[in-house]
């Protein structure tokens, strides 16, 4: 930590400097003049010194009535910390030459880069350096790379300022939320992110909630925009919604975006073909007015047949293609950015979840309209008419008629019913279903309390809680997140962790909720005051208990933005989980259908013994094909939410075709049974887009504190706006003279020297 002293001498005394500097000086010349009538008789000129001592002890014992005072000042400064973020992406390689005609912008965004803050005589790094303390980091999709740094003023520092980055900027994506998270590490006070990019965000996460966070933390984010903002003449597909999978009757349908920049009124097409074969195509005129979308569908038999010793037929893949066509087709930018590659997988049966419930409730409905609407669900709604005859109510005359009927749902929901409006051998198949079969239950509480009931007898091994006296006038109360919930992302209505744990309370409040306590082995996932949502395993299966039937609530204003994603993500885990191939011994399933170059995958199985049980302890493994070549051999590890089931995640997968065999241990063959993995190339998003992202940029830096600037001002503009950053600590340190023990003795040391010398030369 550099600091700098400075001294300076101050009179604090009772009269003012200037007259007793007089009285000073006039009252030690009367003392010169007096002892040195004494020594002008002497023949040596060392006989005046004893005159001069005295006059010097009188001056500094009267100037001790103007308060002497020695101050010292120490400023301590810490450099300011600045991490600079240079975006490695692929759409850095681009130039902007064809709306921007000067010399530098014919060069690509990523050299322009390189040249402000690494080239010329005073390059902005060497600038910065001078001043702060520097990171320099490249970000590279999900992560980041250190390129450079200069710390302490150079004694910390990983040597001389690099002549490039030595980087290509070739990664496939953009993420300015997790990767600058990463290139931040803990954020102190006096931190400042500093990110040159276009601002193509096309990962995961959210760039503006975490830019929100750092204004919280103090560190502001200054972004950096490059890249010209009149789009160039292109067409790109932006986007594609369709279905992960699809019933093999039915019809595959979906949406897909592009973006016209071209030129008005060109010919062009947009098309969906495999194997090379159209399966629909349309024609459209190009009017440069920016994205538009089209809807597609065709009939899932017009797909071709797998392709010959295809094992898994149920994989198919389709590529979707815009192209300008005429003779100025050629004006566009680029062609990479106008076709991506889709897996569909065609599915027999849907996921079936079966709900019950004393009573139409809100809640209940809109659950099921979550359901009904979801094409990989298929949801059957089951509601008490409270009949005399239990017999012939509708609890017990439209539950599965049978064991096995009700064993091929994957998720039950039971609300606010009565235990006695079932048979017997019904709650029997329900608590098979979750400890035998490994299927989900979730509790949904209401006001009238029917699920106390269900706490004593056979089913009393499902419920997850134990219930209190009610109050008699709960107060509302809003739902907050335990440490536990947090690690939930079941539980995520956000991108971003932080910004999930503080958007729970801001839900709108719940006016009832059930009194309960979480039993033994259970785990609270959010309060409302008291434990409101409770999760426990049971045997094979999960169970959840939601102590409220009001999030139907959230609805207000925003309608489905988080009530239904929260019961489709909290369906999705709770229930028993899906697998592609199913036989009686031996299960396999993925957590996706569709995967993109360089993502992983889970790889699921579930192991049955010869009765058809769960086996729970075992070391399976799994082999991963790539055109008959064993590439990794996975270790599945034990679910900690469903026991039976055996997890392992894939390395990053290259796109082409994979198989995934397993065997039920280390010693043991693989077994016959074989799934298919389909990596389609989507396409480069950094291409979708050629345009710089200033209205991402600029909402960055506001919410952070910070500023966005284009890249022509940051090399004038950014040093002094960083200047900011630079943390100083003055210390004041005073030495008062006049009563300090060596002012006084100077003057004894003089008036004793007085003495001597007078001894010495026989003047007294």
């Amino acid at each position: 930590m550099p600091s700098i002293t400075e001294t300076s001498l101050r009179f604090t005394g009772g009269y003012p400097p200037l007259p007793v500097l007089a009285l000073a000086l006039g009252l030690a010349a009367l003392m010169g003049w007096l002892y040195g009538r004494e020594s002008r008789s002497a023949s040596w000129p060392a006989a005046k010194l004893p005159g001069l001592l005295r006059s010097l002890a009188v001056f500094v014992l009267v100037m001790a009535l103007a308060g002497p005072v020695l101050r010292h000042v120490t400023t301590l400064r810490q450099l300011g910390r600045v991490v600079i973020a240079i975006d490695g992406s692929a759409s850095m390689q681009l130039s902007d030459d064809e709306t921007e005609k000067s010399a530098a912008t014919k060069k690509s965004r990523y050299q322009r880069a390189e040249d402000m803050l690494l080239k010329g005589a005073n390059p902005l790094l060497k600038k910065l350096a001078e001043t702060q303390d520097v990171e320099l980091v490249a970000l590279r999709g999900n992560n980041t790379q250190r390129l450079w740094w200069h710390r302490q003023g150079g004694k910390d520092t990983s040597g001389e300022i690099p002549p490039t980055f030595e980087l290509s900027p070739t990664t496939p994506i953009t993420n300015l939320d997790q990767a600058l998270r990463s290139a931040l590490g803990p954020v102190t006070a006096g931190t400042a992110l500093v990110v040159f990019t276009d601002g193509q965000h096309n990962a995961s996460g959210s760039p503006e909630e975490f830019s929100a966070t750092m204004k919280s933390a103090g560190a502001p984010v200054f972004t950096i925009g490059f890249g010209t903002e009149v789009p160039p003449p292109d067409l790109s597909l932006l986007d594609v919604v369709a279905p992960e999978s699809v019933f093999s009757k039915e019809n595959f349908q979906g949406r897909l975006t592009l973006q016209d920049s071209m030129p008005a009124g060109l010919p062009a097409t947009v098309q969906i073909d495999s194997q090379g074969k159209t399966l629909w195509k349309k024609d459209f005129t190009t009017d440069g007015k920016g994205s538009k979308s089209f809807d597609f569908m065709f009939p899932v038999a017009s797909l071709p047949p797998a392709l010959p010793g295809t094992r898994d037929t149920t994989l198919r893949s389709v590529t979707l293609r815009i192209a300008a066509s005429g003779d100025r087709a050629s004006l566009e930018k680029t062609r990479a950015n106008n076709h991506r590659e889709l897996a569909i997988h065609l599915l027999e049966k849907k996921r079936k979840v079966l709900i019950l419930d004393g009573r139409p409730r809100w809640e209940t409905r809109y659950l099921h309209s979550h359901f009904d609407r979801d094409e990989r669900w298929q949801a059957r709604l089951i509601l008490d008419d409270y009949a005399e005859d239990r017999a012939k109510g509708t609890l017990q005359a439209d539950f599965p008629q049978t064991r096995d009927e009700l064993l091929t749902y994957d998720l039950i929901i039971l609300g606010d019913a009565p235990l006695q409006r079932f048979k017997g051998e019904h709650l029997d198949w329900i608590v098979e279903f979750v400890e035998k079969r490994g299927g989900g239950l979730i509790l949904l509480d209401g006001q009238r309390g029917h699920l106390r009931s269900w706490t004593s007898g056979k089913t009393s091994a499902l419920m997850p809680v134990r219930f209190l006296q009610p109050n008699d006038a709960p107060k509302p109360a809003s739902l907050e997140l335990t440490s536990d919930g947090q690690r939930f992302e079941a539980l995520r209505l956000s991108d971003s962790p932080s910004a999930n744990t503080t958007l729970w309370p801001t839900l709108p409040k719940l006016t009832w909720h059930a009194r309960v306590e979480p039993q033994p082995a259970s785990v609270t996932l959010i309060k409302a005051n008291e434990p409101a949502m409770v999760f426990r395993q049971v045997g094979a299966g999960a169970v959840l208990y939601l102590g409220t039937d009001e999030m139907w609530r959230w609805r207000f204003q925003v309608a489905d933005l988080y009530h239904q994603r929260l019961w489709m993500q909290l369906a999705a885990w709770i229930a028993a989980p899906p697998f592609q191939i199913e036989q009686k011994k031996l299960a396999i399933g993925t957590d996706r259908l569709r995967y993109a170059p360089g993502e992983t995958s889970e790889i699921r199985v579930r192991l049955r013994n010869e009765r058809g049980d769960i086996v729970t302890e075992a070391q399976p493994r799994a082999n991963l094909i790539l055109e008959g070549k064993d590439v990794a051999t996975l270790q599945l590890e034990p679910d900690a939410t469903h026991p039976g089931i055996f997890r392992a995640l894939t390395p990053p997968l290259k796109a082409g075709t994979y198989e995934v065999a397993v065997a039920e241990n280390p010693s043991a063959p693989p077994h016959d049974a074989r799934l298919s993995l389909h990596v389609s190339d989507t396409g480069n998003p950094e291409w979708a887009s050629l345009t710089m992202n200033r209205v991402l940029l600029e909402t960055m830096a506001q919410n952070s504190g910070g500023r966005f600037l284009r890249e022509e001002q940051a090399a004038s503009d950014l040093p002094n706006l960083l200047q900011t950053l630079d943390r100083k600590q003055v210390i004041t340190k005073e030495t008062i003279l006049w009563s300090s023990w060596w002012w006084f003795g100077a003057a004894i040391a003089l008036l004793t020297a007085e003495w001597l010398l007078r001894k010495r030369f026989r003047l007294v």
